[in-house]
């Protein structure tokens, strides 16, 4: 877990705080909105739907601080006393004249975070960017159909299923010792276990197989449209759509994991790619991700 703020020390710090000029154009008193609004992403870093809300936010160019939920005990969600998952998003409207009442809002779940009308967003002329036809499409498909299939292939063994929980140990999180080899031994074994639940809900047989399958309808339509992205061809030049941040966000969250070595035959440079269109798609979505979050003014937040 990443150091949380405090709301009261935030909005101090804001109050005294100079900014710098912002070279991006297009984006009215977005320097005055960065000091106002203070957005928080609590998740799991392996969770296919914190991935999708964490691209999305960063291709939005909004700036945030993770907050890494500990599994186990969910305490860093004590303030949700009624939705107890991830993602949320928490924002701290900090303007002296906003009523305390009003002053931070809560957003839970994917399809709240992405739907919301956050106050400086940059796609608000792109039609096509969430509501085509081809978005809403490949948005089921991340959530529908990819995401379910994550679990039970990176947890096709207790090992494997262990293996996924280093992320515990990163210094990015404030976890003691303690907690981080309980939940990497606790954790993997109740996920395990889960994954086979996941496996019965959706009937599938064999993991793999489900999950290349889903892959090659992926590499197929990207084949067909032969675009840098999922977009039609002729609006692709504007970049990426929700659909692709989507998919794309599902898969981000297997990096450093052996499934994304696989999936991307990483370890094998020199061998014929099983998803040639889905591998130069996905370094397609990640320089545009990139370039929007390099750009972005964060003022000490760490995403």
């Amino acid at each position: 877990m990443k150091n949380r703020f405090d709301p009261v020390a935030t909005t101090r710090s804001l109050s005294t705080h100079t900014t710098a000029t912002s070279n991006i154009s297009g984006r009215d008193n977005e320097e005055d909105d960065i000091h106002r609004y203070r957005y928080q992403l609590y998740q799991y870093k392996i969770c296919p739907f914190s991935n999708i809300a964490k691209v999305f936010l960063n291709y939005q160019m909004i700036p945030f601080q993770s907050v890494e939920v500990n599994p186990l005990t969910k305490s860093e969600l004590g303030f949700s006393e009624k939705y107890r998952k991830v993602p949320i998003v928490t924002i701290l409207d900090s303007a002296s004249t906003t009523p305390a009442a009003k002053a931070i809002q809560q957003l839970n779940g994917t399809e709240e975070i992405l739907s919301h009308d956050h106050v400086f967003v940059v796609n608000n002329n792109d039609d096509g960017f969430s509501s085509s036809d081809s978005s809403i499409r490949w948005q089921d498909f991340a959530r529908s159909k990819l995401a379910p299939l994550l679990y039970p292939n990176i947890c096709r063994t207790l090992g494997d299923s262990f293996h996924a929980f280093d992320y515990v140990h990163s210094d990015s999180n404030s976890f003691s010792t303690i907690q981080r080899y309980s939940i990497q031994y606790v954790g993997s074994v109740a996920m395990y276990f889960a994954a086979s639940k996941i496996k019965q809900k959706y009937k599938i047989d064999d993991v793999q197989v489900a999950l290349e399958k889903t892959l090659e309808e992926l590499e197929s339509e990207l084949s067909e449209e032969g675009s840098k992205f999922l977009r039609p061809s002729a609006s692709s030049s504007q970049g990426p759509h929700l659909g692709d941040l989507a998919v794309f966000g599902v898969l981000k969250g297997l990096e450093g994991l052996p499934l994304w070595n696989d999936i991307f035959d990483k370890d094998d440079l020199n061998s014929t790619p099983k998803f040639p269109k889905m591998r130069q798609w996905y370094a397609n979505v990640d320089e545009a991700v990139e370039i929007r979050k390099a750009q972005t003014i964060r003022y000490g937040y760490n995403d």
